[in-house]
């Protein structure tokens, strides 16, 4: 799985590099979005059918970790401090940060719901 993960990851940020600007990693931060909405999902749902951890860890870490992109968000990141860029590293990491904690939370709560209402069956 993380094979599949990773390569639509690469495409996923190249598409994003074609259509928007390209001085900016919006990529890399639409990837980061993305997968942070998807964990904070899955385990608002493994929290509600009480999975054990390591089932949980198996599901997110072995089968959709290749998604993450945090390497490339730090070696993106640091490129912009280091050619001067300030405003966009500042956007960058503001971005990345508070949208990734806040999608994961949409998820989580997002997640619990449908698990509470529409997936009882286990």
């Amino acid at each position: 799985w993380g094979f599949f993960w990773a390569i639509s990851r690469f495409y996923l940020t190249k598409l994003w590099a074609i259509i928007f600007w390209h001085h900016f990693p919006f990529g890399t931060l639409l990837v980061n979005w993305l997968w942070s909405f998807i964990i904070g999902l899955l385990f608002g749902i493994f929290e509600v059918w009480s999975l054990q951890p390591h089932y949980k860890s198996m599901i997110t870490t072995g089968f959709l970790w290749a998604l993450t992109t945090y390497s490339t968000f730090a070696l993106e990141s640091f490129m912009m401090i280091d050619s001067g860029n300030y405003k966009h590293f500042m956007w960058n990491i503001s971005l990345n940060l508070v949208g990734t904690i806040l999608l994961a939370g949409v998820g989580f709560y997002l997640g619990s719901f449908l698990a509470e209402n529409y997936f009882k069956f286990l």
